[in-house]
């Protein structure tokens, strides 16, 4: 019998693999890859080859030529297509092998490597990397506003995806507690919490004694939003498997400033995680977690950046693949409990029936938010 940690792998042989393989997911910022350059990848496990075409068109391939192993990366752009630098065997976008040095095109007709759907969208390229024509890829139409001030922040962490999408709202006022969250309010704990499973995945509801209602969707099957109290931004996020042990945050903030104070805090942060002001959030989180530092010490412009350090040290701080049978869980868990069993239930019905619930950011998610009172 399979357990939970077995259904979070998402190898290409595994059912939470394969599951995540039925969405599109984000694979690189969009304005770091430039006409004529191509990246390695490494997504869902898979060690993959991404690069803009002369025309400006991404495109993405196996990791490999098929002739030797070579890492296509490492080759030449040419108009739309990849040259291996080994012994230069050509592929054109579609992964067909156009060129062999010595051989007719009939050889070169007869190799053939995967190649992936890409799109870009809110400033990402997103891939498609499963089997057969690909869903529409999905679209947030307040992030797509004329005008619309988008901010962009990638993370990678040393954890399974799942230590990120088991997120919860009673883990901020104890791991954000030294935060400019809490510059002008004292960290409360929600006095009622409730969870639902909507169209799009999930709904965490929580009140506080003050009547503040915060509110927080996870969208199946790696998605995070969630609109802050505060009106500063809305949050969009996708957790993205690199492989069991690593993932990547792809983050759009859609931003709305209400006042000075509140566009400087969060310029100092976007400062910080852009490598501007402040040493790395990983060198201080490992700092932490090796005991060589408290996070309460951290001060300076060091302190920009303390919600990622502080996230990376209770993400990783939990083990780089979590033993979840060792769990205590309680009432406040019942978002994580519920998002959880949804999981379990949908990759098992996708691994044993073929099927899957249609998943849609439908006009009932949208609208849960038009009551959000800060």
């Amino acid at each position: 019998m399979l357990e939970f940690t077995d259904l979070i792998r998402t190898g290409p042989d595994t059912p939470g693999g394969q599951c995540m393989r039925r969405f599109w997911h984000p694979v690189f910022v969009a304005s770091n890859l430039r006409p004529g350059w191509a990246k390695p990848l490494k997504i869902l496990g898979e060690n993959l080859t991404l690069y803009r075409g002369e025309s400006g068109t991404p495109h993405l391939l196996a990791g490999r030529c098929a002739h030797r192993g070579m890492q296509l990366s490492a080759g030449w752009i040419e108009g739309d297509c990849n040259r291996c630098r080994y012994h230069g065997f050509k592929y054109d976008a579609t992964g067909q092998c156009v060129e062999i040095p010595m051989e007719d095109a009939a050889a070169a007709a007869t190799v053939r490597i995967r190649s992936y759907p890409t799109q870009e969208y809110l400033g990402f390229i997103f891939a498609f990397i499963g089997e057969g024509q690909p869903p529409p890829l999905p679209r947030y139409a307040e992030f797509d506003a004329e005008g619309a001030l988008l901010w962009h922040e990638v993370y990678t962490r040393p954890c399974n995806f799942f230590n990120n999408m088991d997120n919860d709202p009673i883990h901020i006022p104890y791991a954000h507690r030294e935060s400019e969250i809490f510059r002008h309010r004292a960290p409360e704990i929600p006095v009622q919490l409730s969870a639902e499973e909507t169209d799009w995945g999930i709904m965490i509801q929580d009140w506080y004694a003050n009547g503040r209602l915060h509110i927080l969707h996870l969208g199946f099957p790696n998605i995070l939003f969630v609109k802050t109290s505060e009106g500063e931004r809305d949050h969009l996020a996708w957790r993205v498997p690199i492989d069991d042990e690593h993932h990547w945050s792809f983050q759009v903030d859609l931003m709305h400033f209400t006042n000075e104070e509140q566009r400087r805090v969060m310029e100092e942060r976007h400062a910080a995680r852009s490598g501007k002001k402040g040493r790395s959030y990983i060198d201080l989180g490992e700092a932490v977690l090796r005991g060589d530092l408290r996070i309460q010490d951290i001060d300076g412009d060091d302190k920009a950046n303390l919600i990622w350090i502080q996230d990376y040290v209770t993400q990783v701080g939990q083990g780089s693949f979590a033993d979840r049978k060792s769990e205590r869980l309680t009432r406040a868990d019942a978002g994580v409990i519920l998002f959880r069993k949804i999981w379990e239930r949908e990759v098992l019905s996708l691994a044993e029936n073929g099927r899957m619930k249609e998943w849609t950011r439908s006009l009932r998610v949208l609208g849960s938010y038009e009551n959000l009172r800060s």
